[in-house]
């Protein structure tokens, strides 16, 4: 099990708990917890471009003007 899949299943785990613990709702968990999951990935990937600008020198630039990178291979 790599470090991914314990965080995610700790996740699950807590959000059970905070539910009371109730009986028969491990795949609605466990669906949070992968959703929680992909936030963090997001957040995670927008902190390490906004540091990526800040040290870059860039600051004189319009924000406006910066486009994200694509998410579409190209053909």
């Amino acid at each position: 099990m790599n470090d991914k899949e314990q965080k995610q299943r700790e996740r699950a785990y807590k959000i059970w708990e905070e539910d009371g613990r109730p009986d028969g709702a491990h795949d609605e968990h466990w669906k949070r917890a992968e959703a929680r999951d992909e936030e963090e990935d997001v957040t995670n990937a927008n902190q390490e471009a906004n540091d990526q600008f800040n040290e870059s020198g860039e600051r004189g630039r319009n924000p406006a003007d910066i486009r994200p990178p694509s998410t579409v291979a190209p053909d």
